[in-house]
């Protein structure tokens, strides 16, 4: 098969899979492009597989192994099954109209869930190469700045594939008004949401791509700093609390990560393009205008109730009540932000009203 034989070997596989979305639009059929694009990942994840995690469990021990490599190898045997899949598939004699749903609906479900747990430890698995880097750097006798950047090369890569994935399934039914079943659908938005949550996992990382040491990565993006809640000062309140990246969504609306600040007595959401990380579209929350804050801590999701004006003519207005849910990556962000943004509020509220009330002498 000529796909096959153009294909290259690669050991960081980041270079070769991210401009591999452009190269398949060549290709004749959606399966030739799913073929190519899932035989170079696996490729490069059973690479890696051969090079770190295999050798390192005989000398890290098993909790290490768990936490910084996850479930790399059901990922890989997964992916392994999707290309032994579509090659049975190209041959068959209706090759250039398979559905999506034909390529992966026996693997779907576990496929879901098992990138979901590796979402969801991703910042583990970066915590324990911090911890152990050195030490591997030492039995594999292979230098730590190297050792650093290719094993975070290798935790990204399955997080970076799903965002190259959906691409690739949008692209498709855009450029080519793709027919798709209801199955179709439902792996297609499968993977939609799954991208949504790498990809913040992706920006949490362009944000800091100054500075390439993961201590930073940790610091900058995932461990918030202490606060002072007692604080009666608005502007020392909210300078003690650094931005951060979630999903968000108003209402009924899809998902969309964006970058949580709080400045001013407001709530900014801006914003974030994997092709454009200075994104400036920013929509803000006058927090004097929040009702009601709700937690739910099973989601890590806050909810905001929002009183929100609208104009219905010159004269009058009414109130409308919107619901803005804000998703944080992990616990602790989850908890910061809640116990902030409860003081914030009943400042903002308190300021608002003295404002409102105060005597002119």
């Amino acid at each position: 098969m000529s796909i096959g034989n153009n294909m290259k070997k690669s050991d960081s596989g980041f270079s070769e899979t991210a401009t591999t979305l452009s190269s398949m639009q060549q290709s004749e059929s959606l399966l030739e492009q799913i073929l190519s694009f899932e035989k170079i990942y696996y490729e490069n994840l059973k690479q890696y597989i051969i090079k770190y995690s295999r050798p390192l469990r005989r000398y890290l021990n098993p909790d290490d192994i768990v936490d910084l490599f996850q479930n790399i190898e059901k990922i890989s045997a997964i992916s392994d099954s999707i290309v032994r899949q579509c090659e049975k598939l190209f041959d068959t004699e209706n090759a250039s109209n398979i559905p999506i749903s034909l390529i992966y609906q026996s693997w779907s479900g576990v496929m879901i869930d098992s990138y979901n747990a590796y979402l969801s430890r991703s910042v583990q698995a970066h915590t324990t190469l911090k911890q152990c880097q050195n030490k591997i750097a030492y039995f594999l006798q292979i230098p730590m700045e190297y050792i650093s950047r290719e094993i975070t090369d290798f935790i990204l890569l399955p997080i970076r594939h799903i965002c190259l994935l959906n691409d690739l399934f949008q692209s498709e039914i855009i450029a080519n008004s793709l027919v798709i079943n209801g199955v179709d659908r439902k792996i297609i938005e499968d993977i939609r949401l799954l991208a949504l949550q790498a990809n913040v996992i992706l920006q949490s990382s362009c944000v800091n791509q100054h500075d390439n040491t993961i201590s930073t990565l940790e610091s900058s993006v995932y461990c918030a700093p202490n606060v002072t809640l007692e604080t009666s000062q608005d502007t020392t309140l909210q300078s003690e609390i650094t931005s951060t990246i979630v999903l968000q969504r108003t209402n009924k609306e899809p998902w969309e990560p964006k970058r949580l600040e709080l400045s001013d007595s407001k709530l900014l959401f801006t914003c974030i393009d994997r092709t454009d990380i200075c994104s400036s579209l920013t929509t803000s929350v006058c927090l004097a205008n929040v009702v009601h804050i709700q937690e739910d801590r099973s989601n890590e999701e806050l909810r905001l109730v929002v009183a929100a004006t609208v104009n219905k003519s010159s004269k009058y207005s009414s109130v409308k009540m919107i619901r803005v849910h804000v998703r944080f990556e992990h616990t602790n962000e989850y908890s910061l932000w809640f116990h902030h943004l409860s003081h914030a509020i009943q400042q903002a509220k308190d300021q608002s009203w003295s404002k409102k009330n105060e005597l002119v002498i």
